[in-house]
């Protein structure tokens, strides 16, 4: 089951454009998050994440680095995720999302904006195939454009594909509320993105003293399996410029 909550819950395209907020401030262009990995109804800690962005010159990219240690690697909880694409007025245009897991063969989402379609392949074979529209995201585009909305009350209608299958589903603003996280005590907006067919319950909180960056992200499958992600520690700026929140 560990395998299917954390490889299967990969999202890639939202169908309707979102709005973009009068003075949302934009994100630091460039830094990273560590985050402490927490697994099951528990909360047990099995490893950690090591997340990276760059918001430059019209495009972007983002990479997500996920090691767990004990059983929980050893049933296939180690991958690495990445994301590039352009970025305008909407915010993040994904163009390609790949996802490698130790031992097994590269899975990918190709963005093709003139034909409006997504292709989901395996090993750079197509295996399954479906439409998008403006704003389509992928799993770690998501974390950062649920900023747009999260300021707001509407929730988008998306469509959504995993790395393996396409789905229909909602992202809804939650409000605010305070966490305590390994950083410290931080105000969050808090983000739901939720299939209608139950197959996907992530959770995201993007903190306001960090600029809307997502520091926590927690992903329920249909099955009750959870992954919880923890920021544990904050670095934004290049090298040598980043001010840096560590661990309490």
């Amino acid at each position: 089951m560990i395998r299917r909550v954390f490889l299967g819950l990969l999202l890639c395209a939202a169908a309707l454009p979102m709005r973009v907020q009068a003075g949302l401030a934009e994100p630091p262009p460039e830094g990273s998050i560590r985050f402490d990995v927490h697994y099951g109804s528990q909360g047990f800690k099995v490893g950690e994440a090591s997340h990276h962005w760059t918001l430059a010159d019209g495009r972007y990219e983002l990479r997500l680095t996920l090691e767990a240690r004990g059983l929980a690697g050893l049933f296939g909880l180690q991958y690495a995720q990445r994301s590039i694409g352009t970025l305008d007025r909407s915010g993040l245009r994904p163009e390609l999302f790949t996802v490698d897991q130790r031992g097994r063969k590269t899975e990918s989402a190709h963005f093709d904006w003139k034909a409006a379609r997504v292709s989901i392949r395996r090993d750079g074979v197509e295996r399954r195939a479906g439409e998008i529209g403006a704003g389509a995201q992928d799993l770690l585009s998501l974390w950062h454009q649920a900023r747009r909305i999260a300021v707001g009350q509407a929730p988008a209608r998306l469509t959504v594909a995993t790395s393996k299958s396409i789905k229909k589903a909602v992202l809804e603003p939650l409000g605010k509320e305070a966490l305590s996280l390994p950083i410290g005590r931080v105000e969050a907006l808090r983000v739901r993105a939720y299939a209608e067919d139950g197959g996907l319950d992530i959770h995201i909180w993007l903190s306001e003293q960090h600029g809307l960056l997502p520091v926590r992200i927690r992903i329920e499958d249909e099955k009750g399996g959870v992954l919880d992600q923890r920021a544990a520690q904050v670095d934004v700026g290049g090298p040598g410029t980043a001010a840096e929140t560590k661990t309490k």
